[in-house]
C-alpha cells in the first residue's frame, strides 16, 4: 500500500473558505478547511475577506460626534456661537467616499492585512520510508564552485499549444557530502515556434561532471538553433552530439591546461547523459516529439494512468540487476535515431534523468501514484508544486532529480 505523508497546496480551494488554524497544533488534528494532515502555522492566522480581523487604518473611522458643544467644529462662516455646521446628512459611521480614478479602480490597501491564505510550512512528501533528513551544504572545493551551482532550479511557462514545467533538484546525498548539483536542463521556444527540451545527467564517477552536463546543455541548444532543418525528420542528430563532444573535450583541456585536446580524460571528467527533444505542432495541432538520448536518462508518456517509456533508462542484465555503468559523452554513437511520439489530449511528455526514473521504475509504485496525481488535476500543476512533488523523500533514492514536462494545453481546456 503506498503511503503519502505531507501535503502540497490546494491551488483549487476557494480563496473565501475559512483558513484557521490554532497556535502550536499537531499535525492531522486542526487544519485548515478541507485538509487533512497539514502542515501547521507557528503563527495564529484569522481569515475571512470582509471579517472582523481585518485591520483599517485609524483615520479611515468616523469618531462619535461631541456631545459638549465646546468641542465641536465651529460653523464656517458664522459667528462664534454654538450653532454648527450642518451635519443632518453625514452618517458616523459611513465609509468614505472613494476618489473616482480614470480607468480601473482598486481600492486602496490596508496598512494592516491579517488574511494570509495557504500554508506557510510544507513539509517534505515522504512514499514509503524517508531519507535521513539534511540540511544542503555548501559546494566542497573539490568540485570547482565557480562557475556558480544552485541547489535547485526550476523553469517553467505555457504559450497557446503546451504548458511546461522544468526543475533539477540536488539529490540527498549531494546536499551531504557537499558534491553539486550534477544535474542540469533547458527549454526553449525556437524562432518558428517548436520547443527544444533537453535534460542531462553528470555520471557520478567524474569529478567534474556538473559542468559536462551543462556543457551539453548549451551546445545542444545552441547547434539546433543554428542548424535545425525546417522539417524536424532531417536534423543531423550525429553531428550534434559530434560538436557536444568537441565542446566536452576542449572544456576539459582548457580546466584542466593540457597541452592538447584529450576526449579520454575530458570522459574522465565531465562524462554526461543527454536527452534532447523538439516539440512541434502537427497540421491537425496536435504535437509530435522527436525524442534522442545517449546514456542512461529517460523519456516517458504518461497516458491513462499509465508510463509508457519511450528511450533511455537503465538496462537489466541477464540475472535482472541493473546496471551502473553508463557509458555517454563525449562518445559519440556510429548512428542515432530519434524516437517519434504523438502527444494527444491527456497526455504528459517527460523527461527526465534516472534520479526521476529509478524510483519511478515502472510507474506501478508510490513514484507513479505521485505523478499521476500530480498531471491528475483540472490544471497543470504550478511550478513550485512541480518541485515539491519531485523533492520527496524515500529511502535509498539519494541521487540528484531532473525532469521537465511537456503538457498540451487543450488536454486541459477539454
Amino acid at each position: 500500500m503506498t503511503k503519502f505523508r505531507g501535503t502540497r497546496p490546494n491551488r483549487r480551494r476557494n480563496p473565501h473558505e475559512p483558513n484557521i488554524t490554532a497556535r502550536g497544533a499537531e499535525s492531522g488534528n486542526q487544519t485548515p478547511a478541507g485538509r487533512e494532515g497539514a502542515a501547521q502555522f507557528d503563527v495564529d492566522i484569522s481569515l475571512g475577506l470582509g471579517g472582523e480581523s481585518r485591520f483599517l487604518p485609524t483615520d479611515s473611522r468616523r469618531l462619535p460626534w461631541p456631545d459638549d458643544p465646546a468641542d465641536r467644529p465651529k460653523a464656517a462662516d458664522g459667528p462664534d456661537t454654538d450653532a454648527v455646521a450642518d451635519v443632518s446628512n453625514v452618517q458616523p459611521d459611513d465609509p468614505p467616499a472613494p476618489i473616482q480614478l480614470d480607468g480601473p479602480h482598486y481600492p486602496a490597501e490596508p496598512q494592516n492585512i491579517s488574511e494570509i491564505l495557504g500554508l506557510i510550512q510544507i513539509s517534505q512528501l515522504v512514499i514509503g520510508t524517508a531519507s535521513p533528513q539534511v540540511e544542503p551544504t555548501v559546494t566542497g572545493e573539490g568540485f570547482r564552485s565557480v562557475p556558480f551551482r544552485p541547489d535547485t532550479v526550476i523553469d517553467g511557462w505555457s504559450n497557446d499549444c503546451v504548458t511546461v514545467r522544468g526543475a533539477s533538484l540536488r539529490g540527498h546525498y549531494h546536499r551531504y557530502n557537499g558534491a553539486p548539483r550534477q544535474d542540469d536542463f533547458a527549454i526553449h521556444v525556437m524562432p518558428d515556434g517548436r520547443i527544444l527540451a533537453l535534460v542531462a545527467d553528470g555520471v557520478s564517477a567524474a569529478p567534474q561532471s556538473h559542468l559536462g552536463s551543462s556543457t551539453a546543455i548549451l551546445y545542444a541548444t545552441q547547434w539546433l538553433y543554428a542548424n535545425a532543418p525546417a522539417d524536424t525528420r532531417d536534423i543531423d542528430w550525429v553531428a550534434m552530439v559530434k560538436v557536444i563532444a568537441w565542446a566536452l573535450t576542449e572544456k576539459a583541456q582548457t580546466m584542466l591546461k593540457l597541452d592538447e585536446p584529450d576526449p579520454g580524460v575530458a570522459e574522465q571528467q565531465l562524462a554526461t547523459t543527454l536527452v534532447c527533444a523538439i516539440i512541434e505542432v502537427t497540421d491537425d495541432n496536435a504535437l509530435r516529439a522527436f525524442i534522442v538520448g545517449i546514456g542512461d536518462s529517460g523519456a516517458w508518456i504518461l497516458r491513462n494512468s499509465e508510463f509508457v517509456p519511450v528511450l533511455g533508462g537503465k538496462t537489466d542484465d541477464e540475472h535482472g540487476f541493473s546496471s551502473s555503468a553508463v557509458a555517454g559523452l563525449p562518445r559519440v554513437p556510429n548512428g542515432l535515431e530519434p524516437s517519434i511520439v504523438e502527444i494527444g489530449p491527456g497526455d504528459v511528455l517527460l523527461l527526465g534523468t534516472d534520479g526521476i526514473g529509478d524510483p519511478l521504475g515502472s510507474g506501478q509504485g508510490g513514484v507513479g501514484n505521485l505523478f499521476r496525481d500530480l498531471f491528475g488535476g483540472k490544471e497543470p500543476p504550478s511550478l513550485i508544486e512541480f518541485a515539491h512533488a519531485m523533492d520527496f523523500s524515500r529511502a535509498r533514492f539519494d541521487d540528484d532529480r531532473t525532469l521537465v514536462a511537456v503538457i498540451p494545453r487543450h488536454g486541459y481546456e477539454n
